[in-house]
């Protein structure tokens, strides 16, 4: 008999998890509410810890999700409103490595991203620096980005982090960044003019990582972009910059945000509001039109947990998520 736990949100989560892995024949052995962590995380929500079992001989029968192609095409996320190129790249893939079938595993997936696109976005990763800055347009999610960071640097890497926001502009924005610093017991500075910012970032020179939320503007708006990389002129120290970019942005605004920003020199991208889409048609125009490092994706507002590293098996995961909720079946 295979015994295995699953620590999840929910025991619909448990199922299915415990479907796709054990097969429709495990048997629920236990269930019951924990808190996660060695410390509190006041962040956290409880989890349930969901413990399940399966006949040996069941769980050989079992494989690993497969997906026909016609299915990734007209129901998956991630296929669904890809190019003709693509999918036309996606059979001949089948056709070239003898797939008479047409099914491709998760791991077949990866590969033919990868075969197509050699040097994906997503394949490389920056380490954060000591400074980290996030920029980007109004409403994409910087500040809460930030605070799921600082959350996971804390609790999980023991860091000592601060946190600046030099966004004083729009309403509300200094207390939700302060809000977040009070939860986490960080220091916060706020950054008034230009001048303050190496002030600021010297008071903090016992932090391992500063992460500066900067103020949001329109890609349209060049004066403000500008203003924004005068903060940093006088701050010599090495500093990883991240555009932060929204995946329900339209096609052509999106290409518009990645090349006007160029102007801040930024160094990797940040993916959000992936819990806002209906399909993935933003993840190819990353992959086609952009050469940075994607870093990280974010799919909602809990913090620290709706974020992840940006890799094509975690969104792959991810958008099987989304197709599994929707109802569809493989």
């Amino acid at each position: 008999m295979i015994i295995k736990r699953y620590i999840v949100d929910d025991m619909k989560e448990a199922l299915i998890r415990a479907k796709y892995e054990l097969g429709s024949d495990a048997l629920i052995i236990s269930h019951r509410s924990i808190k996660m962590g060695k410390w509190y995380n006041p962040f956290k929500k409880k989890k349930l810890e969901v413990t399940l079992a399966v006949e040996e001989e069941l769980k050989d029968v079992k494989r690993e999700p497969r997906y026909s192609l016609q299915d990734l095409m007209e129901n998956n996320p991630l296929f669904i409103n890809a190019s003709d190129r693509i999918k036309e790249q996606l059979l001949g893939y089948c056709k070239l490595n003898l797939k008479e079938d047409q099914y491709l595993t998760r791991e077949e997936i990866v590969e033919f991203i990868d075969i197509i696109f050699k040097d994906n976005c997503f394949k490389n990763k920056l380490d954060l620096t000591r400074i980290n800055t996030f920029v980007g347009p109004t409403g994409v999610g910087k500040t809460t980005t930030i605070a799921k960071i600082a959350a996971e640097e804390l609790l999980v890497n023991k860091k000592k982090v601060g946190l600046i926001t030099m966004d004083t502009y729009r309403i509300g924005a200094v207390e939700q960044l302060k809000t977040y610093a009070n939860i986490l017991d960080v220091p916060f500075e706020v950054v008034m003019k230009p001048e303050e910012m190496k002030e600021k970032i010297d008071k903090l020179s016992h932090c391992d990582v500063l992460l500066i939320d900067t103020l949001g503007t329109s890609q349209n708006n060049r004066e403000k972009i500008e203003d924004i990389q005068g903060y940093f002129r006088d701050i010599h120290e090495d500093m990883n910059t991240y555009l932060a970019v929204s995946m329900s942005t339209d096609r052509e605004t999106l290409i518009s945000i990645l090349e006007r920003y160029r102007k801040l020199k930024y160094d990797a991208l940040v993916l959000t509001k992936f819990d806002e889409i209906n399909n993935f048609v933003n993840f190819w125009n990353i992959i086609e039109n952009n050469r940075y490092p994607v870093q990280y994706f974010c799919y909602g507002q809990d913090v620290p947990d709706d974020i992840q590293i940006a890799t094509l098996d975690n969104l792959i995961s991810y958008s099987e998520e989304i197709y599994k909720d929707d109802g569809s079946s493989q």
